[in-house]
């Protein structure tokens, strides 16, 4: 064997070695350092970063490192609302609204810089910055497509369906007068023989009861945010304690992805995306004769809004992976990769005071019907495919949400009335939902940033702990290269 190849296996063997075998969950991961140590470039929103841990850098003389993602700049005051995130920022040379640098502590001596990070100086919930967010001069922060699809999370992949309840609780199922019909193993087709109206395949958000005892009979609920590998923390409880922590600390979320493989047979007629939030409704239609998309909104008084319209591909035989998402109060499509209306389509959220909302001299309190869930549109038909007259095939059907990012951690984050169970998550009341949840203000403090983990439910982060130093920041997470299972690019 030569001296090359012996090396070689020397430095696999004494990596993998390294890697703690399968019990230990811990990515190897490449870190770029050169990103934030040449001084001309600083840390972006939504980089996944790495960087010493403020509280103890050194842990028995071993570097303590975290990974987090970065989702406050310096100067920022950030907001968590409804799984949201929101930011305002100085402009036109606004003063910062806390200047702690410069401030003295209870001793009267001038506060250490290199404390800022403390969550002390997170001025979390300040009344200041509590009315601002009320008021409406709060933004949303919006993700990139890209980010979107590295945070999003599976609610239902129809290719993996449990074999005990197909037949029994199948969530795709078409409406009562439907053109849709099963074709195995999980697709659906449409023969595009109805060019009336539009004919629907419905998605419901369906469970077996706890997870324990017969198959029941259908009933949805709500889409939550919880996340199987959390569950662990609760083992120790019986089966229906188990459940019951689950169900109360969960929160609806209503922020969705659609996509699929769509085959068209015949160019003609149309292909329908619609995906349901609150009151309202959010559409995108193919006409597949010209491939122009335009996208709908429906609101609660059933009034139908075009809000813009590019052509597309989409308008000769053949497949195209579609997708379709109302994430972060903007509609954003997708064409075999391809994103024709950009980073997307926006619209004010409705949750919180946007500029005709101002303009109506509307009071916080005077939108809170505006919120949460309704029974006709999350619970019946979150989200939904349409043929009208189109010959089409449906494969790959997927559901995904949007990462829902909690005001607290480890489960004490619980809905205000703390006694939620299936049943409740199945048939509401709904209103302490949206009337009674609260949200989270953060001051960023300058030199500082704000790192949140994208498990929000278990994630120790600056939530709990403050800010990241710029000091501490080691680099920009590139890739994992181990376990070779997980390896690929971080986004």
């Amino acid at each position: 064997m030569t001296l090359r190849k012996w090396i070689l296996i020397s430095l696999i063997f004494s990596m993998l070695s390294g890697c703690g075998g399968p019990w230990n969950s811990g990515d190897r991961v490449l870190v770029q350092k050169c990103t934030y140590d040449n001084g001309f470039t600083s840390p972006n929103r939504y980089d996944v970063v790495v960087f010493k841990y403020p509280k103890t850098p050194m842990d028995d003389n071993t570097p303590k490192n975290y990974i987090k993602r970065l989702l406050g700049l310096p100067g920022e005051l950030i907001a968590i609302f409804f799984g949201r995130l929101y930011h305002w920022t100085p402009k036109n040379n606004e003063a910062a609204p806390f200047d702690d640098r410069n401030a003295l502590d209870a001793l009267g001596k001038k506060i250490n810089p290199n404390d800022l990070w403390e969550e002390s100086y997170l001025h979390r919930n300040h009344e200041k910055s509590h009315e601002w967010f009320k008021e409406g001069k709060f933004e949303i922060l919006r993700k990139p497509p890209h980010v979107m699809l590295a945070l999003r999370r599976i609610v239902y992949d129809n290719d993996y369906q449990a074999k005990d309840l197909v037949g029994k609780l199948d969530r795709w199922n078409p409406s009562p007068v439907s053109t849709w019909k099963s074709e195995k193993p999980t697709g659906f087709v449409n023969d595009g023989k109805a060019a009336d109206e539009v004919s629907w395949l419905r998605y419901q958000h369906l469970l077996r009861p706890d997870g324990v005892g017969p198959i029941g009979p259908k009933e949805p609920m709500l889409i939550l945010d919880t996340l199987d590998y959390n569950t662990s923390q609760l083992r120790g409880q019986d089966a229906a304690g188990f459940f019951q922590e689950i169900y109360c600390s969960g929160h609806w979320v209503g922020d969705l992805m659609i996509e699929c493989n769509v085959e068209v047979t015949d160019p003609k007629g149309e292909f329908w995306f619609e995906l349901s939030k609150g009151h309202d409704r959010f559409q995108a239609k193919w006409d597949l004769a010209t491939g122009q998309c335009t996208l709908f909104r429906v609101g609660a008084d059933k009034k139908i809004v075009e809000m813009a319209a590019k052509t597309t591909r989409v308008k000769s035989a053949g497949n195209y992976m579609l997708r379709f998402a109302n994430v972060d109060a903007r509609l954003t499509v997708w064409v075999d990769g391809d994103l024709p209306f950009g980073d997307g389509k926006e619209y004010d959220p409705p949750e919180t005071l946007g500029a005709m909302d101002i303009e109506k001299k509307l009071t916080w309190s005077d939108i809170t019907n505006r919120r949460g869930p309704t029974k006709e549109n999350d619970l019946e038909r979150p989200a939904s495919i349409g043929s009208k007259g189109a010959a089409v095939k449906v494969t790959h059907l997927r559901v995904w949400r949007d990462t829902y990012y909690r005001t607290h951690t480890q489960f004490v984050d619980y809905p205000n009335h703390r006694n939620m169970t299936r049943a409740d998550w199945s048939r509401g009341p709904w209103d302490e939902l949206s009337k009674d949840i609260d949200f989270l203000t953060m001051y960023v403090q300058p030199g500082h940033y704000l790192c949140l983990g994208d498990n929000s439910q278990a994630s120790s982060d600056s939530r709990d702990w403050g800010l990241v130093p710029e000091r501490l920041m080691l680099g920009r997470a590139l890739l994992v290269y181990y376990p070779f299972d997980r390896v690929g690019r971080i986004r």
